[in-house]
């Protein structure tokens, strides 16, 4: 499961000054990178330093904001919202400026706070903020179903200076402020079976302090269940894709899609002659939906339905991203 935290932090008045996080959303259609590489979020406190270097670009997510469906009403109470990137769903249920998670919906993992919400807490969020709010609900693994109870908590523990290299992307560096968030719950196999596992989820999230964009986001899952030989952990790591290629007039003009609408074939033009490592179109909600690692500039999308796309083309010099429509 991978929980999806998203900015606005306040502009920076000073560069070492710790920022407020805001607001939890990101703006509808946030593109991110999701990379490979080593990633060391030990160092916490005030004007500390972390670098994120050697990082690989695999792929592509999109968030998305959506109302809940009327069986996503009925199975997650109180929800008024629904979070989409890549595969998974989070429900979200927010109140008088506080918000809470109802739900969470994976392909390996579904989550129903549906005995007590997650509650994320109310903005805005600032340096030393620390609470913990207790969690419980019904849970499905697929290979195991069941009832979890434990606690979430919440802390804005660090800010400093993040610096990041995305080999074939590009380079970020900033001030930024960092929010963590641990879940710990116990698993029962109800009614022969209680503490049948655990389930843990560390998440880190980093907001820009100059302009409140996330510009990282880090999740890690393990699920343990011993009788039904599950142990599992999971990390994703994001960086945020328009941060990294600034969208300067110069870099979105790299890449020209025609045509576009386009019926069956979408040619890729690029502004300067270079070698196509891969071309990955993705839905709007981030799931891979064509791809092809040979160095062509066409690729058939007639078997795609009508709608909006992302294709990612990745080259040698750099991972550009742009939408189309399919007719």
């Amino acid at each position: 499961m991978k929980k999806k935290l998203l900015y606005l932090a306040c502009l920076a008045t000073s560069l070492t000054f710790a920022q407020s996080i805001t607001n939890f959303n990101s703006s509808d259609m946030s593109i991110y990178a999701v990379v490979d590489g080593t990633v060391d979020q030990s160092p916490t406190g005030a004007s500390t330093t972390w670098s994120f270097t050697s990082l690989t670009s695999t792929g592509t997510n999109a968030d998305t904001y959506a109302a809940p469906t009327g069986a996503q009403t009925s199975s997650f109470p109180g929800t008024t919202y629904v979070f989409s990137s890549g595969d998974n769903d989070i429900l979200l249920k927010s109140i008088a400026g506080e918000l809470s998670i109802t739900g969470a919906v994976t392909p390996g993992l579904e989550l129903n706070y549906i005995t007590d919400n997650a509650l994320i807490g109310a903005f805005p969020l600032s340096f030393g903020d620390n609470n913990s709010d207790p969690v419980a609900g019904t849970f499905n693994s697929g290979t195991a179903s069941g009832t979890f109870s434990g606690n979430i908590v919440k802390m804005v523990d660090g800010y400093g200076t993040l610096s990041m290299n995305v080999v074939g992307s590009g380079t970020y560096s900033g001030t930024v402020t960092r929010l963590k968030m641990l879940q710990t719950v116990t698993l029962d196999l109800p009614p022969f079976l209680n503490n049948a596992g655990t389930a843990t989820q560390t998440s880190y999230y980093y907001y820009d302090n100059s302009n409140g964009n996330l510009v990282f986001r880090s999740n890690t899952i393990n699920i343990n269940i011993p009788i039904v030989g599950m142990d599992e952990t999971t990390t994703v790591n994001e960086v945020y894709l328009v941060t990294l290629l600034g969208l300067e007039e110069n870099v979105y003009n790299e890449i020209s899609l025609v045509p576009n609408p386009v019926q069956s074939i979408l040619n890729v033009n690029l502004k300067s002659p270079t070698t196509i490592n891969a071309i990955v179109i993705s839905d709007i909600n981030g799931r891979r939906v064509l791809s092809t690692t040979n160095n062509t500039t066409a690729i058939d999308v007639s078997v795609l339905q009508a709608g909006m796309y992302i294709v990612q083309v990745q080259t040698d010099r750099a991972v550009l991203t742009k939408k189309f429509i399919k007719k």
